[in-house]
């Protein structure tokens, strides 16, 4: 997709980024697609109050013995908000609403941390940064980033078909991959 000729004056230039840590390979859909059905339980459980007894904290947790009847009407009712509404649907199918798959988490940004003076304010006030992200990947990654790909079985399946299970997972943001892995060393 690229313009030959244009290439062919276009001058080399360098690019500097910071250092980083890499993983041996690259994640792949399966381990995305596990993260984001995690988050779409952990949303139902806690919808539906499926929850542990209380700690000495007081803190409620997500019962996960507890298995979700996705097809059963009274569950589906009660799960309704994460359906996409009936009005908006296409063909009239039961689709998820992936708009609301978020992954809530904190975490500190070492830079302003070390920017941060020591004052009267404790330095956990000034540097904890509480993150609401959508984890859904832009699934149509492929028609946007290549002209002829609307006729491509990866463009519309590449995310959810089983074929694609080993491939690396395309479409995520820098966000969304800082949750993943915020998810995945928990």
């Amino acid at each position: 997709d690229q313009d030959v000729n244009a290439s062919l004056w276009q001058k080399a230039k360098s690019v500097s980024i910071q250092g980083f840590y890499m993983d041996d390979t690259e994640i792949t859909n399966n381990e995305y697609r596990q993260f984001t059905h995690w988050v779409r339980d952990s949303i139902a459980h806690t919808i539906l109050e499926h929850f542990q007894e209380p700690d000495f904290n007081d803190n409620e947790w997500i019962d996960w013995t507890v298995q979700i009847e996705w097809e059963s009407p009274e569950v589906r009712e009660a799960l309704d908000e994460m359906y996409v509404p009936y009005n908006q649907r296409i063909g009239g199918r039961d689709e998820l609403n992936t708009g609301v798959l978020q992954y809530d988490y904190w975490d500190i940004d070492w830079r302003k941390a070390s920017m941060a003076k020591v004052t009267k304010v404790s330095r956990l006030e000034v540097i904890d940064n509480d993150m609401s992200i959508n984890v859904y990947p832009d699934t149509l990654v492929w028609i946007r980033d290549f002209t002829y790909s609307y006729n491509e079985p990866m463009a519309r399946n590449y995310f959810s078909h089983p074929a694609f299970d080993d491939y690396p997972v395309v479409g995520i943001t820098w966000e969304q991959a800082n949750a993943f892995s915020h998810w995945r060393t928990k």
